[in-house]
């Protein structure tokens, strides 16, 4: 060939077709990303073999065994042979079967890759044989077949995964991590089968069991009331042919990252970024920027119009009517919102002077009382002297007193703060601006010498995910949120006890905000204490902390804010980037009434 320079002294090609062991190896590589992608190909083969009960069981995060047993129509020898070669399906025949799938993949495919980075077992048997059928299969090499004594079905064990690609094995999460994807990894597939009673075991213990329910909508608020999902109501409509059903939390309940927010596609999970965008732009307004609500989004579309072929795992798809499938979804969550029960159920809150501060938070349920919920001036609490500390110690800023000579008149719409400047009409975002001061006090007060925390008298249950959970047992998240003012404790695969919380969050309720940082550092913040990535954790506990649109605020707090204002950096825009101020000139209203 033009252009290839041979080795010295050599005339042999340079180029050579790789074995099949090396090959199998690298296929692999694009199935089996990690031990929850081994349980989802295990578990989507057996949704296809028409499994109305499937068992996982995992150790160690799945690297030293993973299990899979289920009740479906099991395979004779030849096709279990046949189901561990690479290119084996029972599902297409000609190429215009890919464009028709209506199943994840009857056993093969997956099978093979597998089986090339494991020790492999399966044991299985059609209804009416007389024994069932076993073989062992290693780094892809069947090392055994037999006859065994079992119940009708397929039982697939998993051993030493990556033990024959030691290098890939370092790009494992830790243990805790890796077993917190195996049961998201079920979990998605359990809400979009309800018919299927599933069930996981991890390291001897039950991690999830959900019995068969009736309808999608049973299983949907069954299996999310685990991630703390109260009400959940649900939107169904139809539009271009393309039909959409959801099942939506209250944005009260949304976070800052989108693990929660579960996406179908004819049943199967998918990641798609504009159809993301699209069920939050449904929410409309009451869904903040950057928040992700709670909710699951199944969408159907004609199979001619859908190509999931594009990504090895099945994770992403392709619509050829992208926009109209994602104006489907808009238009259908979006009537759903406007007749959701909790938007009428909103708690209205009152801010005053503050009262003498009880010897233990109130945190009755739906929120704190109207008398705990205090926007104090600063210098009206005990602490008064740290937060004097923290206003003096804010980095580069100039301070000024440009909000505190402003002449306060009112409150607009509960949300902006109307005042007077010298030639201007000022008005501010109480939210944004509330939200920045708490920030830049979180900011300072950790980097000094940690955030005071105050002890709950009675400890407070959070129900969170597994990665959330896992994240939470950790050493290093431990130290972290010890920095941050947390104090939690395991109580249960999920569940977590709150038993202190920051100081300047000590009358919010703490669940949500511990539901937040938790998932931030679940996708990756920093586990180091005094690393800056931190200022989008203090972001969200300054957000749960703070006033928002709606509360009406007297006078005095509304004053107290805008003199607080002038102590902080950047007080133009809170944490997340939004502003805090709008500026009408004298000259620019007199344009507007036609006096110049």
């Amino acid at each position: 060939m033009a252009g290839l320079i041979a080795p010295e002294g050599a005339g042999a090609s340079r180029i050579h077709v790789l074995s099949p062991e090396l090959a199998n190896q690298i296929a692999a590589g694009e199935v089996v990303e990690r031990p929850a992608s081994v349980v989802k190909e295990l578990c989507e083969n057996a949704v296809d073999a028409g499994a109305r009960r499937i068992e996982v069981e995992a150790e160690a995060g799945g690297r030293r065994l993973i299990r899979v047993v289920d009740d479906g129509c099991g395979m004779t020898p030849d096709e279990a042979r046949l189901a561990l070669r690479r290119h084996a399906t029972s599902k297409i025949v000609s190429a215009d079967d890919l464009w028709t799938l209506g199943t994840f993949g009857f056993r093969g495919e997956a099978l093979p890759s597998i089986a090339a980075v494991s020790r492999l077992t399966v044991r299985t048997k059609v209804p009416g044989a007389e024994a069932g059928f076993q073989l062992v299969v290693e780094a892809g090499v069947e090392t055994s077949a037999q006859e065994v004594g079992m119940p009708d079905g397929t039982q697939i064990e998993m051993r030493d995964l990556f033990y024959n690609t030691p290098a890939r094995q370092k790009f494992l999460k830790s243990e805790s991590t890796e077993a917190a994807n195996i049961a998201e990894a079920v979990l998605r597939l359990a809400l979009a089968h309800p018919e299927v009673h599933f069930k996981l075991r991890q390291n001897g213990r039950n991690a999830l069991d959900l019995p068969v329910q009736r309808e999608l909508g049973e299983r949907v608020r069954a299996a999310l009331s685990r991630r703390g999902a109260g009400v959940l109501h649900e939107a169904l409509g139809e539009e271009g042919g393309h039909h959409v059903r959801a099942f939506l939390a209250g944005p009260e309940e949304a976070s800052g990252t989108a693990r929660s927010t579960f996406l179908f596609v004819g049943r199967r999970f998918v990641r798609d970024r504009s159809l993301l965008a699209a069920l939050a732009m449904g929410y409309g307004e009451i869904l903040e920027k950057g928040r992700y609500p709670l909710a699951a989004l199944f969408v159907d579309v004609p199979g001619q119009d859908l190509d999931i072929n594009v990504h090895p795992q099945k994770l992403e798809v392709r619509f050829a009517r992208a926009q109209e499938v994602y104006a489907a979804v808009r238009h259908v969550v979006a009537s759903a919102i406007g007749r959701a029960p909790w938007l009428t159920s909103s708690v209205m809150h009152t801010y005053s002077l503050p009262p003498e501060q009880a010897s233990a938070p109130d945190r009755r349920a739906g929120g704190m009382s109207a008398a705990n919920m205090t926007f104090p001036p600063p210098m009206a609490r005990a602490d008064a002297a740290r937060d004097a500390e923290a206003d003096v110690d804010l980095g580069q800023s100039t301070h000024g007193t440009f909000f505190a000579n402003l002449e306060y008149i009112g409150q607009l719409h509960r949300t902006y703060l109307i005042c007077q400047g010298r030639d201007e009409l000022i008005l501010v975002d109480q939210h944004a601006g509330h939200e920045r001061v708490a920030f830049q006090r979180l900011r300072v007060a950790h980097r000094k010498r940690g955030i005071a925390h105050q002890r709950l008298l009675f400890p407070i249950p959070v129900e969170v995910d597994e990665a959330a959970a896992a994240q939470a047992r950790s050493p290093e998240a431990q130290a972290l949120l010890q920095g941050l003012g947390f104090e939690l404790e395991a109580f249960g695969p999920t569940t977590l006890l709150v038993r202190a919380v920051p100081d300047l969050l000590r009358n919010v309720d703490p669940k949500p905000l511990v539901t937040d940082v938790l998932a931030r550092l679940a996708e990756g913040a920093p586990a180091a204490p005094d690393d800056e990535p931190l200022d989008h954790i203090f972001a969200t506990m300054a957000c749960h902390s703070v006033v928002r649109a709606g509360d009406l605020l007297g006078r005095e707090q509304a004053v107290a804010l805008l003199g607080q204002l002038d102590a902080v950096d950047l007080r133009s825009h809170c944490p997340h980037g939004r502003p805090v101020v709008l500026r009408l000139p004298i000259n620019e209203i007199e344009r507007r009434f036609g006096r110049t």
